[in-house]
């Protein structure tokens, strides 16, 4: 055994993808842009029932932080912070204390007498969410950048960036896209610690950041333990028979191997130990609720029970509503299929079959049936990466876990289904080159725009098409929109679908009147007025009977509504219907003894 083995180091600088400042210019550039677009557009969406909430919250801690700049004293004392930050304490104060920072920002600048730093309220209070996307991109372009290729990186930020579903999210003051963020953030850091102490320390505050963003970071630590483990025995099974050095060779040769972060990789689980040290100190500074230590452990123990034994909403799936456990298997991967675009789908499947060899154990890629040139790299990236994909989506397929959010609640996995959508593209490009090298010299300057055009031209099309009714569509795997309605899909959620109907209520109801919200909120409907796409005379009723006009949202646990207003309003015909591709949306009914009473 050689000198090399024995000391456990792997060098993991061959083959490295050197980024560089330049790298990052471009990351920041695609951050800028995204964010740019989401601004440009935000206005088209009514507010969701969840986002209602964590803007009163945001407001609440505003408050708070505006007496902790002006007498910290006081804002320090029990009352004070329970008095601000009780409300909402479902999920943690990162992320609500972002928006309330901007919040804070936007109406500093309206003192001023500058009309704000945004052009409405709810793109202030959204904005931090907004930045997250952004983020988010550049992180998957260098990641994906260093591991595959400064191509592969560039494609896995713009599969993600044009995925509707996710596109939707990106525009929210919510913590779907902050939480993905965070996730994709300490994985990286995780895989960079493998060889670098550095790395270590910054792998266990990412971690912190994600719990104190959401409660989806739990089950983090598992699948980075899960992958350890998994590097350690067979690179200690490698140095036990001396094959080390000849299997890291082969790693190095193989064209489609992740490239290792610069560095030397090491067994030794250093992470393990930053994990529990730094992340619970970030999780508890951030959220001054548990900052009584006579009540943390009882406190968090109550935001530990909530989200353990979380109730469940109804959701509707192949034409049954889903109210209660046992909750279908299939679920996620299901609406992976009919909610992610093809493309993505399928460049996805090349590059993970590109490497599907190399994340089989030792024993099965020596079979006949397994043989080829692709080995793992030193740090058995894919594993780490597969795992990441995955894990989430296992996790809503136990039969108990509620199913009512959607796509939103596994969406942590999709960056790292990306970054293998790049290697594909990569894969791609590279076979058009070999195909095309000879009889056109310059296809390796062709190839990559001309198949970079092609996949990307669907993708854009599709998200901007979904806008803004991105929880309503589906792509062509499920038939579009109407093919999702006729299997009975869940049409939407969250009442933010109102915001495409304000013009209509403004024509009908220029003197003011009132509206029945069925699945919006009050919160939800007062933003609208705040960012002037309703007047203040047009109110929101409790009731339908009291009600100029009664909108119903078209979801399945609606229909005792629908009936009830045609009893109540002795019509049965709606005055308007909001449809997306032709599929009820919103129906609208008009009361006749109000209407004629006016």
């Amino acid at each position: 055994m050689s000198a090399a083995d024995r000391t456990a180091p792997i060098r993991a600088l061959r083959g490295h993808a050197r980024i560089g400042w330049r790298d990052h210019l471009f990351g920041l550039a695609i951050c800028v842009a995204y964010v740019g677009l989401l601004l440009s557009d935000a206005g088209d969406l009514g507010m969701s029932r969840d986002e209602s909430f964590y803007v009163t919250a945001a407001q609440d801690y505003g408050r708070w932080m505006k007496l902790f700049w002006e007498d910290r004293a006081s804002a320090l004392t029990s009352e004070a912070i329970d008095e601000a930050w009780d409300y909402n304490h479902e999920h943690p104060g990162l992320v609500k204390g972002l928006f309330a920072l901007s919040w804070l920002a936007h109406e500093a600048a309206k003192d001023g007498g500058e009309g704000g730093l945004f052009a409405t309220d709810s793109a202030a209070f959204r904005f931090p969410g907004m930045l997250s996307a952004g983020l988010l991109l550049w992180l998957l372009y260098v990641f994906g950048a260093r591991l595959f290729g400064r191509l592969a990186g560039g494609f896995a930020a713009a599969s993600y960036a044009f995925m509707p579903r996710p596109y939707y999210h990106a525009h929210l003051d919510c913590f779907d896209i902050p939480i993905a963020l965070a996730i994709t953030f300490a994985v990286y850091a995780y895989w960079r610690a493998l060889t670098s102490r550095a790395w270590v320390v910054m792998a266990g505050l990412a971690w912190g950041l994600a719990l104190s963003t959401k409660h989806n970071s739990w089950v983090l630590p598992g699948i980075l333990l899960v992958h350890f483990v998994w590097m350690a025995v067979a690179v200690g099974g490698l140095r036990k028979r001396g094959e080390l050095e000849a299997a890291t060779a082969d790693a190095f040769s193989d064209p489609w191997a992740p490239k290792p972060a610069p560095g030397t990789l090491s067994t030794k689980p250093w992470w393990l130990v930053a994990l529990p040290w730094l992340g619970p100190p970030v999780f508890i500074a951030t959220w001054p609720w548990l900052w009584d230590f006579e009540t943390t452990l009882e406190r968090f123990g109550w935001y530990a029970r909530f989200h353990l034994s979380h109730e469940h909403y109804t959701i509707a799936y192949f034409g049954r509503s889903y109210f209660e456990p046992p909750f279908p298997i299939e679920f996620p991967f299901v609406l992976t299929a009919f909610t992610v675009p093809l493309t993505t789908l399928v460049l996805a499947g090349v590059g993970i079959g590109t490497r599907l060899r190399a994340m089989l154990p030792r024993w099965a890629r020596q079979r006949w049936w397994a043989k080829g040139r692709t080995e793992p790299d030193p740090a058995h990236t894919d594993v780490l990466l597969i795992g990441c994909f995955l894990a989430p989506l296992v996790v809503i397929a136990l039969p108990s876990t509620p199913i009512f959010g959607g796509t939103k609640h596994w969406i942590t996995g999709y960056p790292f289904l990306c970054l293998y959508a790049g290697l594909g593209l990569a894969r791609v490009v590279a076979s058009l080159r070999d195909t095309l090298g000879a009889r056109l010299p310059a296809a390796h300057l062709t190839a990559p725009a001309l198949v970079l055009a092609l996949c990307l031209a669907p993708l854009v099309v599709q998200t901007r098409h979904s806008h803004p009714f991105g929880l309503s569509h589906y792509t062509p795997l499920a038939g579009g929109v109407p093919g999702a309605a006729d299997l009975g899909m869940n049409r939407q959620f969250w009442g933010f679908t109102t915001g495409s109907l304000t013009e209509f209520f403004r024509e009908r109801m220029p003197d003011g009147g009132t509206v029945f919200l069925c699945d919006t909120t009050p919160g939800a409907w007062d933003m609208l007025q705040r960012d002037g796409k309703l007047p203040r005379n047009i109110r929101w009723s409790a009731s339908i009977g009291s009600a100029d006009y009664v909108m119903i949202h078209h979801e399945d646990h609606f229909a005792e509504v629908d009936f009830q207003a045609w009893t109540l309003l002795g019509t049965t015909q709606p005055v308007h219907v909001l449809t997306y591709d032709g599929v009820p949306i919103i129906s609208v009914y008009e009361n006749p003894r109000r209407v004629r009473a006016r």
